[in-house]
């Protein structure tokens, strides 16, 4: 920490890059820790790959998103980013930056920094970037306990997740004090579907199949499926649970068609499959109980090389 801490003191211009479709934990740890080093008189400027999912667009800090014109920067923090290819084309602010720190809780992570903290017992990146805030000796107020509450709250499924932890109910605790407004921000990121996203678990569960005795749950959206509803970033969020939610399921897979031939995989598992090892054969990363990777391939061909992956460790 104290490396940490030296790094942002030494730098005036600090870039803030997470990874490419943002979940809330990106964003709200982004954002709350743009609001912290704003405080201290740093420049601070959020990298985006992608809009602000509509589920997230009431988180405050939007301001800080900039687009990049070359510049170099002091520091560059990547937060939440296990690989630099899940930077896409952010990669050149954080290789160009003078100073890099990175702060992450994935367990894959294999990404280079002057300051490089990694703990896979964290349940979210805004636990991690609440102690460095902390740290900071700066007050976390009303915008940063926001950001970094929906962090926590979207990477622990509400608390659902065997990743919580005690600390992720002390660290919370801590936050809804500000006078948050919790029960507003869970009833956007959980209960509140758009109609196209409402189309699309329509079609993956029409599309769900079980295999290994029902162990395995396994659907998918096809490009064609995703352009006919004019699907955003964030219509995706949480349909690889349809298929986990399943009573006797311990894995579930679940592929989206980008574009033609190229997939994205999202694996989940209940008790006891160590889901990272997985992705890990397709070069992604992630959790234990929680992964993605890439896939290119016809579908059932992907699918195919996919379960026989799971299958070695079932």
């Amino acid at each position: 920490m104290k490396d940490l801490i030296d790094l942002i003191q030494k730098s005036n211009t600090i870039a803030i890059v997470t990874h490419t479709s943002a979940d809330g934990d990106a964003l709200g740890s982004s954002f709350g820790l743009a609001f912290a080093l704003d405080a201290i008189g740093k420049k601070v400027s959020v990298f985006l790959g992608e809009p602000v999912p509509k589920m997230l667009d009431f988180l405050p800090g939007q301001h800080f998103i900039s687009e990049y014109a070359g510049e170099k920067f002091d520091l560059c923090i990547c937060l939440d980013t296990s690989d630099m290819k899940r930077l896409g084309d952010r990669d050149v602010i954080y290789s160009n930056a003078i100073k890099k720190i990175t702060v992450d809780h994935h367990t894959t992570n294999n990404m280079q920094a002057d300051g490089l903290w990694i703990n896979e017992t964290a349940s979210a990146t805004g636990e991690m970037v609440y102690k460095l805030i902390k740290a900071l000796n700066t007050n976390i107020s009303r915008e940063i306990a926001i950001n970094l509450y929906t962090a926590i709250v979207t990477d622990t499924g509400g608390f659902r997740y065997s990743n919580t932890t005690p600390e992720s109910h002390i660290i919370t605790a801590d936050l809804l004090s500000k006078n948050i407004p919790s029960a507003d921000i869970i009833k956007k990121v959980f209960d509140t579907v758009s109609y196209s996203k409402m189309l699309l678990m329509k079609k993956t569960l029409d599309n769900l199949a079980l295999y290994y005795n029902g162990k395995v749950a396994v659907s998918y959206l096809l490009y064609e499926d995703i352009k006919l509803v004019d699907a955003q970033t964030d219509d995706f969020e949480g349909l690889v649970n349809v298929g986990r939610n399943l009573e006797g399921v311990e894995v579930s897979l679940f592929l989206r068609e980008e574009q033609p031939g190229k997939f994205k995989g999202s694996l989940r598992a209940n008790e006891y499959v160590d889901v990272a090892q997985i992705a890990s054969v397709f070069a992604g990363g992630g959790h234990k109980r929680a992964a993605g990777f890439s896939i290119e391939g016809h579908l059932e061909e992907s699918i195919r090389k996919v379960l026989d992956e799971i299958e070695k460790v079932l």
